[in-house]
Order: structure tokens, then sequence, then C-alpha cells
């Protein structure tokens, strides 16, 4: 707040239930009034109908007795509001309340918008959703210049649109194409990016934004600049009779293409920009509230939302979990291959000093380079200055020996070649260079943790981590504790993920886990399927259709056909013949097809360079056609549906297992495993959100159909037949 500064002669209104208030008013000594908005009720300030209702009274009084300007701040130490308060939203199940809700939320940004004086949003942290739509209904915003302020409208990550004005203020301001862009994507500007685009008036240091605040509180209404030419050109296209194919049209198909259909918000955003445009502002609000409450409550709007607040619960164990972690100030990474430097860059990257180990110079090298490589498409990305990638890299100390910098080790992550024998040697031989109470971390994807742990001499302190590929890129981390593993190994380790800015699931042994067993079961289920005579093009196809990113096969192809056996061969040799391959993997491999990695696997990769290499990404793969001559495939009718459903229900029948077994347990750390391990589309809310919606009953029906007619491994689990029996769910309604 700034200086001097002195409370209303009437105080603040309360919220209407009698709690503190989200926020104070206050006036300094040159009649600037002060808002701060600080929810005492929650960590970050949201907008709701307890802040409307309080809002509303401010605003009355401002417009009474105004003063010389307003500036809007947060009391958050690092948000400004970070959107709508989505436990209300979801409560929310007439459209006609939820269209209440927004024409009264409308109301007041519209009187905010009117003040006859200088309104000024200072910004610092998140300004997303709700809040930068608060910030827009304003005359000025002033915006921080540090990494953890950024200004975004992600609503269609829920499965929403900007309900706040946000479709119609936002374009208005920086143009159609930029605004599409923001919407469409849910891209985060920083203070930088977001003045260059037209959407902050100012930027400054942190410590200087009320001092900044009050110089735009100062200014004329007439002293605003206009926008810049080009920024004028793109409106008036964006109005004329060439909008719909130059901008709208384009934006559709794009959308489509990214989407598949499956997500309706982006659609409907382009179509309420578009329609919007061409209304006085209060009819375009009006049409901005009707799509918004035909999407509240729709079906992928609340499964979006239940995956926010499954993220958020899953987060919050992980947070409890490490808090009896050690310290990390440095961490060993052995193995400088693909995974083992992927992951000391991004420790590196969050300000972890480390050690990377590999056997010669050569991978060694190739590890730095990796991380250099890493370090500069950031840079070029503008997602990281030059001067931190500088620092971040001269994090990374290599080396071939166990040498000293190995005896102060507090954890030590192994991400060498798969295989028991390298890992037990490697394991052996840091123990006798490192502290007696190194912990130490497997990277791997499906060897058992309690075999690796016997050639330990603290097997209290060895824990399993299993990261995805690429590890800068995937999100989540499954930590695997075997049965002697110790409270605080698993601690320091969920914290070493935490820092890393993963999401954390924490299981127990098993072999495959939970993850790669699950996931393996349904690539298993696809080549059965190609056995038996579905084209790699349909099962790929009827899939994506579904809502995957890519196919089984596609998939196999970028994982590649070595590592999917060894996943498989690990996990059968434990479970039996239930989850026997078919003969596909090995022939494929035998004949040296394993992926992309090796130029050769389902799917065709010729080599191109250049422009040709560029326009190549666009197009579909396409389906090497002698893979079916080596498999001696011969045609046999097969539905979509009945692909979709072995594959997807196969996964829940193995999840279940892996339930009644004890290596996960909670429904929240499966959907989020399925979704941010591997993929299952998001919009279904989760492998067992699905399962719920199509029901248990049905479910166990269909696999009892489809092991009389394919084999035993599609008998349903003794879980799913008695929930189904019971009239079980997984999740609570």
């Amino acid at each position: 707040m700034a200086r001097n500064a002195q409370p209303l002669t009437t105080p603040p209104p309360s919220a209407p239930t009698g709690d503190q208030p989200p926020g104070s008013l206050s006036r300094d000594a040159n009649g600037v009034a002060w808002l701060v908005l600080d929810d005492p009720s929650k960590k970050v300030n949201t907008v709701s109908t307890k802040f409307f209702v309080w809002f509303e009274a401010l605003v009355t009084e401002l417009e009474q007795d105004g003063p010389a300007a307003l500036v809007i701040l947060s009391g958050k130490a690092d948000g400004f509001v970070a959107g709508a308060d989505l436990e209300e939203l979801l409560a929310v199940g007439d459209k006609a309340d939820v269209i209440a809700m927004l024409q009264r939320g409308h109301d007041l940004m519209q009187r905010l918008a009117g003040l006859p004086f200088p309104t000024v949003a200072a910004i610092h942290g998140a300004c997303l959703g709700g809040g930068l739509e608060l910030a827009l209904a304003c005359r000025y915003r002033v915006a921080t210049e540090h990494k953890k302020t950024k200004l975004g409208l992600p609503e269609v990550q829920l499965g929403l649109i900007p309900g706040l004005g946000g479709t119609q203020r936002l374009p208005r301001l920086i143009g159609v194409p930029a605004a599409l862009d923001m919407i469409l994507t849910s891209k985060q500007l920083d203070a930088k990016r977001a003045r260059k685009a037209g959407l902050v008036d100012d930027t400054c240091h942190p410590s200087d934004l009320a001092q900044a605040a009050a110089r735009w509180a100062g200014q004329r209404k007439e002293e605003k600049k206009a926008p810049g030419i080009a920024r004028r050109a793109t409106d008036f296209l964006a109005r004329s009779p060439f909008a719909d194919k130059l901008i709208f049209d384009k934006a559709r198909a794009q959308t489509l293409a990214k989407t598949g259909g499956h997500y309706p918000a982006p659609l409907v955003a382009i179509d309420v920009v578009h329609d919007g445009l061409k209304l006085p502002m209060r009819r375009a609000l009006d049409v901005e509230s009707g799509a918004f409450s035909e999407l509240v409550v729709s079906e992928t709007a609340k499964n979006l939302i239940s995956i926010f607040f499954t993220k958020n619960e899953v987060e919050a164990r992980a947070a409890r979990i490490a808090r009896g972690a050690r310290p990390l100030p440095r961490i060993g990474v052995l193995g400088a291959g693909f995974m083992g430097a992927g992951i000391a860059q991004v420790l590196a990257a969050k300000g972890v000093s480390i050690v990377l180990k590999d056997r010669d110079y050569g991978a060694l090298g190739r590890g730095i380079a990796f991380c250099q490589q890493q370090f500069r498409d950031l840079v070029k990305r503008r997602r990281l200055p030059e001067v931190e990638a500088k620092g971040a890299m001269a994090r990374v100390h290599g080396t071939i020996d166990y040498d000293a910098s190995f005896h102060h080790l507090p954890l030590v992550i192994e991400a060498v070649f798969e295989d028991v024998a390298v890992k037990h040697a490697v394991i052996r031989e840091t123990e006798a260079a490192a502290p007696d109470d190194l912990i130490f971390a497997s990277n791997t994807s499906a060897l058992p943790i309690g075999n690796l742990a016997v050639a330990s001499r603290r097997p209290e302190n060895f824990v399993g981590m299993h990261f995805f590929s690429p590890v800068a890129k995937m999100p989540l981390v499954e930590v695997i504790r075997h049965a002697t593993t110790s409270d605080e190994a698993t601690a320091t380790v969920v914290e070493a993920a935490r820092i890393m800015g993963k999401t954390v699931i924490v299981v127990n042994d098993g072999p495959g886990f939970f993850t790669s067993r699950v996931l393996g079961t349904m690539l298993n289920e696809a080549a059965w399927m190609l056995a038996e005579g579905a084209s790699i093009e349909q099962v790929d196809r009827a899939m994506t259709a579904w809502g995957w990113p890519v196919g089984p096969f596609a998939l196999l192809d970028e994982v590649g056909l070595d590592v999917g056996r060894h996943v498989a061969e690990t996990v059968r040799a434990a479970l039996g013949e239930r989850l026997e391959p078919p003969a596909v993997f090995a022939r494929m491999i035998e004949d040296k097809r394993l992926g992309r990695k090796g130029k050769r696997g389902f799917y065709l990769y010729p080599e191109e360079s250049g422009k040709k290499k560029k326009d190549k990404k666009e197009k579909t793969k396409e389906v090497d056609q002698t893979v079916y001559r080596l498999l001696g495939w011969q045609p046999v009718p097969v539905s979509d549906e009945e692909i979709v459903e072995r594959c997807w229900m196969q996964m829940l029948n193995e999840t279940a297992r892996c339930m009644e077994e004890g290596i996960i347990t909670n429904p929240a750390d499966v959907d989020l495993g399925v979704i941010f391990g591997f993929g299952f589309p998001p919009f279904r809310g989760g492998l067992l959100r699905e399962a719920d919606r199509v029901g248990l009953a049905t479910v166990v029906e269909k696999l009892e159909g489809y092991a009389s007619r394919y084999g035993m491994r599609l008998e349903p689990a003794e879980l799913l037949k008695r929930m189904a029996r019971d009239g079980e769910t997984f999740h609570k309604a």
C-alpha cells in the first residue's frame, strides 16, 4: 500500500456470512484509494459470490464518494487473483443460477470499468482467469517483472471459457488474433511479453509496484496511448466480412486438428469472440454468459475440473510425505544418457547442484552436451533468461570417477541400463564411495525395487523413482517403496521430485509397479488384436478417435519395442500366462524393428532433411505395410468399439488387480497417474471416473464376454466383480 494511506471514513463492508472480508480499502494523502485483496480464508485470492457481494458495496461507495483514483493490488505474497472459486462453480448445477451469477459479475465489472476516475490493477504474481478479467476492467495495468508474475486465461483447460468479460475485453484491447491465441492455448504471458502485446501499460521491479501504480493513478483517460497501427488493422479485419476465412475459420480448423473435437470449450470461445465483436458490450457479455452456463454443467467440464482438484489432492499428499525429507543442496545422478542427463538438467534448472557420472568421457560429454542444448532451447523459447541458463549449467559437474564429490551426497538417482546385474554393480560401487546414510533412488520402468535393493547395504534407504520420457516435459514421477523402505528415504525422494516441479504418486513395489504394468497390459491387448486380424491403422485410429494423443502402435514405436518387451517379460515372469504376449513383439525385434530410434517399426520413418523434414512432421505417419507380411497377417473384421473397450477395460482390469495387491489404493493416484503418465484422455476424467460413468456392472459384463471369446487374460478381476455386485463406484458422488 502507498505511504500515508489512511482507512476510509466508513469501514469496508464485510461478507454477508460474517466472515472476514476478502480485502481492505484505504485512502492516502493524495486521495487515491488503495484496495488490497487478501482473503484470509484462502491461500490465494479468488473470484466468488462472496467476493462479488463485498466488492459491490465497495464500488457503490466509490461511485458515491469518488477518490482521485483507485489502485487494486494483492496482499498475498505471490499472487494477484488466481481465478474463480471452482468449488462454488461445481456446486452450481442449474444453468439459470450460473447465468444469474455471471450477470452479477458482468454488472460489477461494467461498473468498475465505468468509474469516472483512473483505475489501476497493480499485478504481482498469478493473474489468471477471473483475476485477469478483473484487471481488464481497470483502465490501466501495471505488472512486476518477476518470474511468478503471469497473466492468462486458462479456462479452456477446465472445459470452460472466460466468463467475466475476458472473451470481449481482451480482443478489444490487444486485437483478435492475439486474444484468440491466449484464450485457445491458455498461454500465460510474463510482464514484458504482456506489455509488448498491449495487455499491460507498464512493468516494474516488485519493490516499485506501489510507486508505479501511483504514477498511473495520476494519469487522465485522454493521456492513454492509442493502439498501434498493426493492432487497429487486425481489429478492423476481425470485424470485416473477410474475418471468417482469414481468422475464425482458420482458428476453428487448427482447434479441431489439435483437440479432435473432444473439447467443446475452445470452439465455443471462437464463436463467442466472433459473435460478440459484432454487438455492443452489454449484449456481447450476455452471449458470453449463455455459452459459459452451457459448458459449466457439461460432463467434459466436470471431468476436467475434477482433474484440477485431484491434482491438488495428490500434490498436497506428496507435500505432507515430503515433510520428513533431508535437505537436498546437491544430488548425484548416475548415467548421463537421455534419461540421466534429463534428470540432471531439470534439477540444475531448479537450483540444485548436480554430480553427473558416467563410465567414460565420451558418454559423459554427450550428457553434458544434452544439458547445454536443453538450456539453449529454453533461452531461445524465452522460457529462461540467458544468465539463469548459464548459472544452471554451471551447477552440473561431470565426473567419470567416484571422487570426493560423492562423499557428502544425501541422495543419488541412478539411471543406468535397465539390467539387474548392471544396476547391482552400480549400487555397490556407489555405496562404497558415498556416506553411510546415502539414499539411493533407482530409475526403472519395471524392475522390482526389492530385487534391486538386495545389493544395497542399507535397503531401508533404497527407493524406486520412475521417470517418464522426456523428463523435462512429462509431469509425473512414480515413487516406489519396497517392503523395508524407510519413511525418511521416501520423503527425500518425493521432495526431489517436487523440487523438479513434478506431480508425485507413491506406490508399493511390484513388477511394473502401477503405470508400466497397466500401460503394458493395454499395449499387449492391442498386439493381440493385431495378431487376430485387426489392422495397425484401425487400432490406432480408433484409440485416437476415443481421445488418446497417439495410438498403441505409434506409442510402441516411440517407446521402443525392445523396452516394451523388457517390461512385458518382467511382468509376465511374476504374473504368469495371463500376461502372455503374442508373437508380434518377438518377430518385430528379430527383424530389428525397434521403432523410431531404429528408423524401423510399425510405421515408416524416412530420412529427410531441411524443409522437407519439417513438412514431413505435419503429415500423418504411414504404416509400414511390410509388417503385415512379416507377421503373416490376415484381416478379420472388428469394430472400433471393441478395439477401444478391450484396450481401456484391460487397463482397468489390471488396475483393479494392482489395487487388490496393495500396489496402489487411492483412486486419485490412479486417475492422475494414467493421465499424466501416458496420456489417458483427460476429458474423460481418468480411468476410474470413466469406469464409474460406464458402470462397473457393464464393464464386468463386457469383460466376461470378451474373455469367453479371446481367453482368460480378459477375465474380470475379483475387485471389479465384487464392486459391480454391490453397486459400488471408485469415486464417491
